[in-house]
């Protein structure tokens, strides 16, 4: 009778091991696939000169649970002017460049901010006013198309 009970614990440990290893093995293709879509941003991006700010692979938003604080990346670096980091959530990643604000609301006041300061500039006299050379919205309209469709 041992036996029996001892061949079903195994066959059930046997089953969950096979779902972690079967987890396990999609999360690291999803995260291959990731790290490549977003190496192909990054890439062409610091080819057209734009400053990466940082390169992420999963998110890694702010996790608490009563009084536990959870650690919000795996692990993080800065090498030259680029953070690199892991995230805890492994199901995305990004390329935060120099400029480029997703939110609509936050691009649309930047815009407006831009517009604001170089009607004064001219206004004054003074030369136009330039936004950063190495920023995503100072790069022509083929560069951020390269960029946004690199990661393809």
């Amino acid at each position: 009778m041992d036996f029996y009970l001892i061949a079903d614990i195994l066959a059930v440990l046997s089953s969950t091991l096979g779902i972690a290893w079967t987890t396990t093995k999609v999360l690291v293709g999803l995260g291959f696939v990731i790290f490549v879509h977003e190496l192909g941003h990054f890439l062409v991006a610091k080819a057209c000169g734009v400053k990466c700010e940082k390169f992420y692979i999963g998110f890694y938003p702010p996790i608490q649970l009563g009084p536990f604080k959870f650690p919000r990346t795996l692990g993080k670096f800065t090498w030259c002017e680029t953070e690199y980091g892991i995230g805890v959530i492994p199901l995305g990643g990004y390329v935060k460049m120099l400029g480029q604000d997703d939110n609509p609301a936050n691009s649309a006041k930047e815009a407006e901010r831009i517009r604001v300061a170089r009607e004064q500039s001219e206004d004054q006299g003074d030369a136009e006013l330039e936004i950063d050379p190495r920023s995503y919205p100072a790069k022509t309209v083929p560069q951020r198309l390269m960029i946004i469709s690199a990661g393809v």
